[in-house]
């Protein structure tokens, strides 16, 4: 009797060894299919690249995207996001709803790893007091899975601003804040005026897990970059920079 319940038991356990690598070999391979469709877009649609240590100065766009021909593959493109020595350099894209890209690609195939979205109660220029793009926090650290490294002032040092590319105009992201919060946080909140930006601003400086000299001066508009972290399902983790033009867009108005 003993004999056959260890039999058993070890049948149970190698069953549920199976079927735990089973599920990992199923989310490593959504991966893997999310990220080859993200680099071929990368390929096709990144145009002028600038090599990795050629660009002297950080407001300098690192390359440029031909948003016609992205337009023309996916409509619901508003944007290009970048940082530089990380695994950010991914499309934005917005639906009418929070859901349709939260599990699929720009292709609109099923996938885990789903696509960077802007919340759809944004206006799709970036030209809001207050933008959220989300993206999921993964396990192998694509999509938005390094934002969680902003917890330490030595990261943020090193990756100070994001890059952000619209059919409009070239913006940099200059970060002034990130941390550990809830689905109920003000942050998820959408200000109507200079003084609700203000608020939402002093209070995420107070929250914020590192030190950022930076101000919100007049006309600054806030982007929050949102992913869940691992633990409670309302868990997540937000970092908060301004938009402002990048040197090349500004060095062009100067012209005109």
């Amino acid at each position: 009797m003993k004999k056959t319940m260890r039999i058993m038991i070890l049948i149970l356990a190698i069953g549920i060894i199976a079927f735990s690598g089973y599920k990992l070999w199923n989310i490593y391979s959504e991966y893997a299919a999310g990220n080859k469709l993200y680099d071929d877009y990368a390929n096709r649609f990144i145009i002028n690249t600038v090599e990795a240590g050629q660009v002297e100065e950080v407001e300098e766009a690192a390359f440029s995207i031909d948003f016609d021909a992205l337009l023309a593959e996916n409509q619901d493109v508003v944007g290009w996001i970048y940082s530089e020595a990380t695994p950010i350099n991914y499309p934005i894209v917005q639906s009418s709803n929070n859901d349709y890209y939260l599990r699929r690609l720009l292709d609109g195939s099923y996938n885990i790893a789903g696509s960077i979205f802007m919340d759809y109660r944004n206006s799709s220029d970036f030209t809001d007091l207050h933008t959220i793009i989300y993206g999921h926090n993964l396990k192998d650290g694509t999509m938005f899975g390094s934002l969680k490294e902003y917890r330490n002032q030595e990261y943020y040092e090193k990756h100070p601003v994001i890059n952000l590319y619209t059919p409009e105009a070239d913006y940099l992201i200059e970060i002034m804040a990130g941390y550990q919060t809830d689905i109920y946080s003000n942050i998820y909140s959408f200000p109507e005026t200079r003084e609700e930006l203000e608020s939402l601003y002093e209070e995420i400086t107070r929250l914020s897990t590192f030190k950022s000299d930076l101000l919100l001066e007049e006309g600054d508009r806030l982007i929050t970059l949102s992913t869940c972290t691992y633990g409670a399902d309302i868990s997540r983790y937000v970092l908060i920079g301004k938009i402002s033009l990048s040197h090349s867009e500004l060095v062009e108005e100067s012209v005109f």
